[in-house]
């Protein structure tokens, strides 16, 4: 029981963010080049893929705000297969940005990696911490 336990209190999950407003972006992976948390550094800011450092059931978590006029479609990808998808919008004539959260259970095996890429649409937004990306091991 201590040893379980031991390796529960390790944990593994990452929340990272981005650090500027695009209006153009609208292709390939959406690095998240701010960490807010990194347990098990499992998460690389450089590149924003998650590879899993142990096997198991993990949560995702995506939050990706519109750009000013903008839509934007993301999916979160594991091992280059699209698992869920979320898009925000931002109605024409507003400054308002639309949020697109989207939440996936999966099973994940030690070196599988996931990230966020683009699927359509272009630009997103940060005023703080607003187009996020999370993952944790339950």
């Amino acid at each position: 029981m201590k040893g379980e336990l031991t390796d529960l209190s390790k944990g593994i999950g990452f929340t990272a963010t981005v650090s500027s407003t695009s209006s153009t972006w609208n292709s390939g992976t959406l690095v998240f080049n701010v960490v807010i948390t990194n347990v098990g550094n499992g998460y690389n800011p450089s590149t924003g893929v998650f590879t899993a450092p142990t096997a198991g059931k993990y949560v995702f978590f995506v939050n990706v705000q519109a750009y000013s006029t903008q839509t934007i479609y993301v999916d979160v990808v594991l091992n280059g297969v699209t698992k869920v998808r979320t898009m925000a919008y931002s109605y024409s004539g507003s400054d308002e940005h639309d949020s697109g959260p989207n939440l996936a259970v999966l099973t994940v095996q030690k070196e599988d990696k996931v990230w966020v890429k683009h699927y359509s649409g272009t630009g997103y937004y940060t005023n703080g911490p607003l187009t996020t990306f999370s993952g944790f091991l339950i």
